[in-house]
This record gives C-alpha cells, structure tokens and sequence, in this order.
C-alpha cells in the first residue's frame, strides 16, 4: 500500500468516524457541501482520488481539521 493510499484512508476513517459522532449521514453532508452522496462515500473510504480541496470540504462540515506540513523528500520541514 502506498503512503498516499494509506493517508487517503486515515483521512476518510476520521472524517467518517466524526461524521457519525454528529449523527450525520453521507447524505447530510453531501447537501451542505453541495456534493454528491458517492463522492463522500469515496472520500471515506479512501479509495478514489479526489480533489484535496473537496476533502476539506468535507472535513469542514464535521468540524475535522486537517493540518497539513509540506516536507520536502528527504524529510525536512
């Protein structure tokens, strides 16, 4: 599995476990972030490429904050 694969499914598990922690479903969040419902399912399983802002779209309606450190290759900050 690739780290970018691996990444993709943290960040969908988070924003699946807090939407669910708010009582929310797919379908909540799809008519607030004006989405469909299979981009937020795709975006909680981590199994499809999407578009880095349509995940903090998502995150955004069930409050996750994604903080995010650009690192160059080697590790440094």
């Amino acid at each position: 599995m690739s780290d970018i694969t691996n990444i993709s499914q943290q960040i969908g598990t988070a924003i699946r476990v807090r939407r669910k922690q708010l009582g929310m479903t797919q379908q909540d969040v799809a008519e607030i972030t004006g989405l469909q419902r299979q981009t937020i399912s795709r975006v909680e399983t981590g199994n499809e490429a999407v578009t880095f802002s349509t995940v903090v779209r998502i995150a955004a309606v069930v409050g996750l904050n994604l903080g995010v450190t650009p690192r160059y290759d080697n590790g440094r900050t």
